[in-house]
């Protein structure tokens, strides 16, 4: 009875907005990320996906993007840089933030009741021998390629001066607009494109792991 579902999604949207409403959202804090010796760190943070660095350390410059980023489980540092990151929510936006996912909680759940249907994506945790910053040569692009994968799965590269961005799921790996499958080989691996069997890369880590 469509009706039903439709009225009991409305009935817990309302409990789930008023709970929302009534939970303190996470206030912004500050934490510490280096990169010692050079080498690749991750500082596991809930981020809330709002991190910003308010006071570099090191002597080394940091770029984000280059040798430093984020993802919503935690802040990447790498080739020298270290530094000082707010993560998280400002405090004085807590009330509009608890109210916009109070109203996004309802809204959510009454279009999962007109639909009766839901698709979770599953979270996955990306195996420690695979993060990190990783570089190969591409013979068939004839070019040069680094990337760095990260523990929630998020990809970041460059071949050449091109940019371009992914995600890893072992052993599927996207890069731009290639597929690969990858094969753990020493410290690094080796991505067979999955349109090209002819198109490997071998993957050397160049930033350390966990």
């Amino acid at each position: 009875m469509p009706g039903k579902g439709l009225s009991r999604a409305v009935s817990l949207g309302a409990c789930a907005a008023l709970l929302a409403a009534s939970m303190p959202t996470r206030a912004e804090r500050t934490i510490t990320c280096e990169s010692n010796n050079y080498r690749y760190r991750y500082c596991r943070v809930d981020t809330d996906n709002q991190v910003r660095l308010v006071n570099r350390i090191s002597n080394a410059s940091c770029r984000q993007g280059e040798n430093w980023g984020y993802d919503r489980h935690g802040v990447w540092v790498d080739r020298g840089c270290a530094a000082e990151f707010t993560v998280g929510q400002r405090s004085s936006h807590g009330g509009a933030v608890a109210a916009g996912a109070a109203v996004a909680g309802l809204v959510a759940l009454m279009a999962i009741a007109g639909s009766q249907k839901t698709e979770a994506a599953p979270a996955h945790e990306v195996s420690s021998w695979a993060v990190g910053s990783f570089s190969g040569y591409d013979e068939v692009e004839r070019t040069q390629v680094q990337l760095t994968i990260l523990p929630g799965g998020s990809v970041s590269g460059n071949a050449g001066t091109t940019q371009f961005s992914g995600s890893f799921k072992d052993p599927e790996l996207v890069a731009g607009r290639h597929r690969f499958t990858v094969q753990r080989s020493g410290n690094g691996f080796v991505a067979t494109d999955v349109a090209n069997a002819g198109h490997r890369v071998v993957f050397q880590r160049i930033g350390s792991g966990y």
